[in-house]
C-alpha cells in the first residue's frame, strides 16, 4: 500500500514554510509575517527588498509578473494581493495567540493530557493500545485469507502469472479505439498486493494496485481494468489510467507457484498503517477524501 511503500522515499522535498516557502521553519514561526502584516495595516503596501523590488511570498509568486508589478491593478486580475493578505492574517493571528516573537521564542503552555493516537483513549498510549493490537491481528488474518483467495482465482483458475500468454487491447492514446494483440506477462507485483486491493472504493493513503506488465512486440504496457475481470480485485487494487493495455483473456496458462510464506508476508505494511492513521481515519478516511474505502470494514469482511 502506498502509505508503506512511500514512507522512506529519498526524493521527498524538504519541508518549507507555508507562508514564505523558505526552509527551516513553518508559517507559524515565520519571521516575515509580523513585518508584512504591519505593512498591510499601516500603509497597505507591498514590502520591498533592498533594491526596491516587490517581495514575492510563497505560492503567490507564480501569479505575478517579473516586471511592472502593480499590486492594485494586478490584484484585480490574479487576486495575488488578496491571497497574500489572507495568508498573512491567518499566520499573524496564530503567532499572536502563541506569543511568538521574532527571536523564535514561544510561550510554554501546559501540556495536554496524553491520549492514545489510535483509538483516542486517555488511559493508554498507542504503543499499549489493546484495540490497535487486536486490529493488527485481524489485518494479518484478513490478508492471509485474501491472498489465498487471490492466488486461487488469478493463478490456479486463470493461470495469470509471469509467463502467461494473454490477449489485450492496446490503447496508445485516449482517442484510439484500440487494437487487439497478443502479449506475454513479464512482471506482477505479488509482494505488495494485499487485502485492501479488493476494496470497491479507493483509499488516498492505502491504495494497493495490482500491477501487471505485459510485453507486446517490443513494447511494455500495464494491464488496466483488472477489477472488471477478477472478483478478488477492486477499484483500490486497480491503477486508474486511460492508457495501457486492456486485459481481455488468458490464452496460455502459466500457473507459476508462489512460495508458501507469501500468504503470511507483508505484515509490516499494516504496522505502518496503524502507526500513521487513527482508527477513525481508517474507517472514514481523511477529511479531504470523498467516498473513501472503509478499511476497518474491509478487514472485518475478510478476517
Amino acid at each position: 500500500m502506498n502509505i508503506h511503500e512511500n514512507q522512506n522515499n529519498s526524493y521527498r522535498s524538504k519541508s518549507t514554510c507555508g507562508y514564505c516557502r523558505e526552509t527551516g521553519h513553518n508559517q507559524y514561526q515565520c519571521p516575515h509575517v509580523k513585518g508584512d502584516w504591519e505593512n498591510f495595516l499601516s500603509r497597505l503596501e507591498i514590502p520591498k527588498d533592498i533594491l526596491g523590488r516587490p517581495i514575492k511570498r510563497g505560492y503567490n509568486r507564480i501569479a505575478w509578473k517579473d516586471t511592472g508589478f502593480d499590486p492594485l491593478a494586478d490584484s484585480i486580475e490574479n487576486n495575488a494581493l488578496a491571497s497574500w493578505f489572507r495568508n498573512c492574517r491567518k499566520a499573524y493571528l496564530v503567532q499572536k495567540e502563541r506569543g511568538f516573537d521574532l527571536e523564535g521564542k514561544t510561550k510554554r503552555k501546559a501540556s495536554a493530557p496524553r491520549t492514545c493516537g489510535f483509538c483516542g483513549s486517555p488511559h493508554h498510549t498507542r504503543r499499549k493500545c489493546p484495540e490497535m493490537e487486536q486490529f493488527l491481528k485481524d489485518c494479518y488474518k484478513a490478508n492471509e485469507n485474501w491472498r489465498q483467495a487471490c492466488y486461487h482465482e488469478l493463478v490456479e483458475l486463470h493461470g495469470l502469472s509471469v509467463g502467461a500468454c494473454v490477449k489485450v487491447r492496446v490503447n496508445k492514446n485516449w482517442q484510439s479505439a484500440g487494437e487487439e494483440k497478443i502479449g506475454l506477462i513479464t512482471k506482477i507485483n505479488w509482494d505488495t498486493i494485499n487485502v485492501l486491493s479488493s476494496g470497491k472504493q479507493r483509499s488516498s493513503f492505502a491504495q494497493s494496485p495490482l500491477i501487471v506488465e505485459v510485453m507486446v512486440g517490443n513494447e511494455t504496457f500495464k494491464l488496466k481494468d483488472l477489477e472488471t475481470h477478477f472478483k478478488t480485485i477492486g477499484a483500490n487494487g486497480s491503477e486508474y489510467t486511460w492508457s495501457g493495455a486492456e486485459f481481455l483473456k488468458v490464452i496460455t496458462h502459466s500457473p507459476t507457484p508462489l512460495p508458501p510464506e507469501w500468504v503470511t508476508s507483508y505484515k509490516e505494511s499494516f504496522e505502518t498503517l496503524v502507526k500513521k492513521r487513527t482508527q477513525k481515519q481508517l474507517e472514514y478516511g481523511m477529511k479531504s477524501d470523498y467516498n473513501t474505502l472503509n478499511i476497518v470494514a474491509q478487514i472485518n469482511a475478510w478476517k
